[in-house]
């Protein structure tokens, strides 16, 4: 059962799904051929990867995980009840995405805002398009930090075992995640060691045309004994400027990049993981102030330095007890980023004149992220027709930045930024504890999951702010709390015994994200209570706690199906239809003092969208298909106006397949529709609003393994050269030229 997407022509939906099917019944393994499950097999899919790397024939083409039982059929890669697509390892390495945003531009509802370097890329998911809006982890620890239309998520795809992305809130990832969560994980060493061996090596080497870039990658793995594993990787990469389809390069846009992990597994015993992994990345260059806008952007450029370095250290004790099944994750976050403008790069420091040379302008961030997360989920109640399970959660999160700006000029730096305080950028400290439970009752085919958070929340001044807000008697710390509720209902169409499923659901969640520090304690023209808009504001004109945090809720509900012999072929299919409904209200944007001199914040925006997705694969073929359109509207406090956020309506089939046992061959085709954006205003001034323009993308691979230990990988990107604009600041402008058509070789040498 496949169901076309909404939005697209009945006669064009018809004829794409007929070729989907026709193309994997034609060419897909013959009917008889050894499935991976059948109804007397269960596939156990919480297997440690140490056994399935022991397990799998070196020249076997890997499937999906699916585990087939007589109560469920399970494809990893689409949640059947839940907004929840994951990129998994088998899709990274036949497609081989050249950034983390590459990986998981295909899932529904997902999309890229800026670029095209990587360090100048954000995610929007359903049109949440704020850095704060969408949650980053890396192995469990957040990452993210305040600082202006910075961009970039800085880790390498090589080191990446799966990529899960949510959609919407969800009960364990807290505050900040109004749009999603992106949860990278990063390899180990079983993901990689073939049966029999103890340690490995792998090198690869590539090369793209369109800017020169050179990237080189090592990786050295092992299991010495059966208690410990081990993986460390190293990767560089090094380019030219980015050239766009009409040739013209895009100034500033080359890349020098370095980035390492170190991963440490150790098993004291059957039922006991320790986990230590650090992950690093080193990026410096010329590059544009303004990361996710158009360039040179309104602030030109700067020279960008960034160190970033996450360690997090995993315990999981999983005894032979249904009680406990213990996950405990600490680590900490660090990024240290200068940035360097000249006289002249930029208007922050305007050329020298016959009066006035500041000299050259140093900002410094510093940013410290320490995270403690532990959970336990208990199998309360286990029986054929009734089950309970129980997950608690306690979550601990502390954001710490320091921030200082000099001058060379040092007269007009300590007139103006004494002792590096910038009144603009305030350091602070943002932290929080929460606790959530999330119980999942199952009665026959029926399943029920209710879900309570309650977060603490508590955001400090520091540095001079402490001075500014204390000539005024107004208050350094702010404290609340935010309690948020789930309901997750499910029912199974098909009886238990048959040997595939169609599922309806519906999901409703909220979410929300508190105030920024430089919300609550920015001062000078990127405050919103300067006593030009607000006459009743504080004296201080910093808005401090008259901010309330901005909140969602989210409706959701749709239909699942999955069988591993669609036609009762061996073709394994699921495929899922999902509609959303969000309401965000308490706009951060919106604080303002109305007519009647009251201080509100009162702007809210309302979307509506529909997702699909679909995955096949049999032993010869793969193929995953997308489709999502969202429409909205946003309320100012003012006036109407466009939800300009939101992405174009995007579809997406990736198809691919073995010639044979040592090449494998893929294609994919992008289509972007139209999509509203700002053109004009902002500020004191009314927006105005246009159109982009939309677009089509072809892209394309093959991989040949020349030996077991050697292969070669040519992709081409943009193969057709079209030009077309990416995304701008916020997913809400018309953001650069997208790079021109692009070929990278890859070569691979495996030990």
């Amino acid at each position: 059962m496949l169901i076309p997407p909404v939005g697209i022509r009945p006669h064009d939906a018809r004829r794409l799904m007929i070729i989907f099917v026709v193309a994997f019944n034609t060419l897909s393994a013959p009917a008889h051929a050894e499935l991976v499950g059948n109804e007397n097999t269960t596939t156990d899919t919480t297997l440690n990867s140490s056994t399935k790397a022991a397990t799998s024939e070196p020249n076997e083409q890997t499937l999906p995980e699916v585990s087939v039982s007589a109560r469920h059929v399970e494809d990893e890669r689409i949640d059947t009840t839940r907004a929840i697509t994951t990129i998994t390892s088998e899709d990274l390495e036949r497609l081989q995405p050249a950034t983390l945003f590459d990986a998981i531009k295909d899932v529904p509802s997902v999309a890229i805002n800026g670029g095209p370097r990587p360090s100048g890329m954000s995610f929007n998911i359903r049109g949440y398009a704020d850095n704060e809006d969408v949650a980053v982890k890396v192995d469990g620890i957040p990452k993210g930090f305040e600082k202006y239309r910075m961009g970039g998520t800085f880790l390498e795809p090589e080191l990446l075992k799966s990529v899960e992305v949510q959609r919407g809130p969800q009960i364990t990832s807290g505050s900040g995640s109004l749009g999603g969560t992106i949860i990278a994980t990063t390899k180990d060493a079983a993901d990689l060691l073939q049966p029999g061996q103890r340690y490995g090596a792998r090198a690869k080497f590539g090369y793209a045309n369109n800017n020169d870039e050179y990237s080189r990658s090592y990786m050295v793995y092992g299991r010495p004994d059966d208690r410990i594993d081990i993986l460390f990787n190293y990767s560089n990469r090094q380019s030219n400027d980015i050239m766009q389809p009409g040739g013209v390069r895009l100034e500033n846009s080359a890349i020098n990049s370095i980035s390492k992990l170190l991963k440490v597994s150790v098993f004291p015993s059957e039922s006991v993981q320790l986990t230590t992994s650090i992950v690093s990345f080193e990026d410096s260059g010329l590059q544009p102030y303004d990361a996710t806008g158009g360039q040179p952007g309104t602030f030109g450029n700067v020279i960008r330095s960034i160190e970033d370095l996450t360690w997090s250290e995993t315990l999981h004790y999983r005894p032979d007890n249904r009680w406990v099944d213990f996950k405990a994750i600490f680590g900490k976050g660090y990024t240290d980023l200068h940035d360097l403008i000249y006289p002249g790069m930029s208007s922050i420091n305007p050329a020298c004149t016959p009066v006035l040379c500041r000299g050259n302008l140093n900002d410094y961030y510093r940013y410290e992220t320490t995270n403690l997360d532990i959970s336990n989920r208990s199998r309360v109640i286990q029986h054929k027709d009734l089950s309970l399970e129980l997950l608690l959660g306690l979550q601990y999160n502390k954001n710490q930045r320091e921030v200082s700006r000099y001058f060379d000029n040092t007269a007009y730096s300590q007139t103006f930024y004494p002792d590096g305080f910038n009144a603009s950028a305030p350091p602070g400290t943002k932290s929080y504890v929460a606790y959530y439970l999330q119980p999942k009752l199952s009665v026959g085919r029926f399943s029920i999951m209710p879900g309570f958070r309650k977060d603490f929340y508590q955001v400090d001044a520091a540095g001079g702010t402490l001075d500014l807000l204390e000539q005024y008697d107004q208050a350094s710390t702010i404290k609340f709390r935010q309690e948020s509720y789930s309901l997750g209902l499910a029912y199974a169409l098909l009886p238990q015994a048959a040997n595939q499923q169609l599922t309806l659901y519906s999901n409703y969640g909220q979410g929300f994200r508190p105030p920024l520090v430089d919300e609550y304690f920015t001062q000078g023209v990127f405050s919103r209570c300067l006593s030009f808009f607000m006459s009743n504001g504080p004296d201080s004109q910093i808005c401090g706690d008259l901010y309330r945090p901005q909140t969602s809720e989210s409706t959701e509900a749709g239909i699942s199906y999955q069988t591993p012999r669609l036609f009762g072929s061996d073709i394994q299919f699921t495929s899922k239809l999902n509609f959303f409904h969000i309401r965000t209200s308490h706009l951060l944007t919106s604080l303002r003092q109305n007519d009647a001199g009251e201080i509100v914040q009162d702007g809210w925006e309302r979307r509506n969208g529909v997702e699909f997705e679909s995955t096949m694969s049999t032993r010869r073929l793969y193929g995953r298909m997308s489709y999502s359109r969202i429409t909205g509207k946003l309320f100012d406090g003012e006036e109407y106006i466009p939800l300009y956020t939101v992405p174009g309506n995007a579809f997406n089939i990736t198809l691919g397949g073995s010639l044979n046992a040592n090449v494998d061959v893929n294609v994919s085709y992008r289509r972007v529709s139209e999509r509203t954006v700002v053109t004009a205003g902002g500020g004191f001034i009314p927006l105005e609003f246009g159109t982009q323009d939309r677009y089509e993308v072809f892209n394309a691979g093959i991989h040949w393994a020349a030996t077991k230990n050697v292969g070669f990988r040519l992709i081409g990107e943009n193969l057709n050269n079209k030009e077309y604009r990416l995304d701008g600041a916020f997913g809400g402008t018309i953001g650069n030229i997208a790079p021109g058509r692009n070929v990278r070789i890859v070569a691979e040498f495996t030990y």
